[in-house]
């Protein structure tokens, strides 16, 4: 009998998205079936065993082992994360930490054996951190991914098959619009601006922007890694792709919650968004499908990952575009830095 090979996981950061239970009573499955939280996805996946946490906070510690001592009686806590990997040796890593302390963390693994990291968005907030995690994966031929979730969200599967089929012609503009409280440039923006970038399925060749009100001099990143929504401002920002497609970004705090995207093509037009989708052309308006698929979000990702480090290629993720997503977010602040001017890429951060 075929014994199915364990990979031994280890996770840092243990904040809602890392350490969360799935929903016992999701609606249409969205809970216990489909879970979002790294610990959840992996407690689904027979494959894979987390064998250690960490986190700075012993509170977290010790919310997690309540949370999970059941279903994970022999594992290890760890304060220090390089200790754990070293004492551990998992298979995957994910970080889950503070958006601007990614960069050590993967490094550190990416050069002690770990073949797989599944890394939270945005993959860092400066372009030097990026490009040292990029060094670092590349040299060790470590698979990477990160967490740009619509990238797996079977919503947005068929828009893409659509978009390919050239069901609304030439793809020529993209608006995105996201709005409350939690519209931050990085902590969600980056999700945003990723999304904007799989449709465009293009490089983006420079933008400009202006920031919200009060933020006229944000530079550089002055956040705390997503957990204060006063400290990153949101944007109104335009992005030209090197194919021809532009997007504008239609986002702030103090606006209606709607999140979504509107693909203009010459012939028609798609809206999507999490949870729908639909086509308007010439030939009157319809709703699309959604694939049914238990395995979305972080499962998908998890699974994408393994399949990488086993088979070789890259994810549907990689650093590559997380950087190309950090260059955009990076580009629109140092547009209002220049005073809302057009910025070229490449962006050289220590000229602005």
């Amino acid at each position: 009998m075929n014994v199915m090979k364990k990979y031994r996981v280890c996770i840092v950061g243990l904040t809602g998205i890392g350490s969360g239970r799935p929903l016992v009573n999701g609606e249409a499955g969205y809970g216990s079936v489909v879970p979002h939280s790294h610990a959840a996805a992996y407690s689904t996946l027979p494959e894979t065993e987390v064998v250690g946490v960490c986190d700075l906070l012993q509170d977290r510690l010790d919310q997690f082992k309540e949370a999970w001592s059941a279903a994970l009686p022999a594992l290890k806590y760890y304060t220090d994360y390089q200790q754990m990997i070293t004492e551990l040796k998992p298979d995957i890593l994910s970080v889950v930490t503070s958006d601007n302390r990614h960069a050590d963390i993967v490094v550190f693994a990416a050069n002690s054996e770990v073949r797989g990291i599944f890394c939270e968005k945005p993959i860092a907030t400066t372009l030097a951190d990026a490009d040292r995690m990029i060094e670092a994966v590349e040299q060790n031929s470590v698979a990477m991914t990160i967490n740009h979730s619509r990238r797996w969200r079977p919503i947005f599967r068929p828009v893409m098959s659509e978009l390919k089929r050239g069901s609304i012609g030439e793809l020529r503009r993209i608006v995105c619009s996201f709005g409350g409280p939690r519209a931050m440039l990085f902590r969600n923006g980056t999700h945003m601006v990723d999304t904007m970038c799989m449709f465009a399925d293009s490089e983006p060749q420079w933008v400009f922007a202006e920031l919200e009100e009060g933020y006229e001099d944000y530079w550089p990143y002055q956040g705390d890694g997503g957990r204060t929504p006063e400290l990153e401002p949101a944007v109104s920002g335009y992005i030209h792709f090197k194919n021809g497609v532009r997007a504008f970004y239609n986002n702030a705090k103090r606006m209606f919650g709607r999140r979504d995207w509107e693909l203009f093509g010459t012939t028609g037009c798609i809206t999507v968004s999490d949870q729908h989708a639909s086509i308007e052309t010439e030939n009157g308006e319809r709703k699309m499908d959604c694939l049914h698929n238990t395995c979305v979000d972080s499962p998908a990702v998890i699974r994408e990952l393994i399949g990488v480090m086993e088979n070789g290629g890259e994810t549907c993720s990689p650093p590559r575009q997380g950087r190309r997503v950090l260059e955009v977010l990076l580009g629109f602040m140092a547009s209002q830095k220049k005073g809302n001017v057009r910025i070229d890429f490449p962006l050289n951060e220590n000229a602005v």
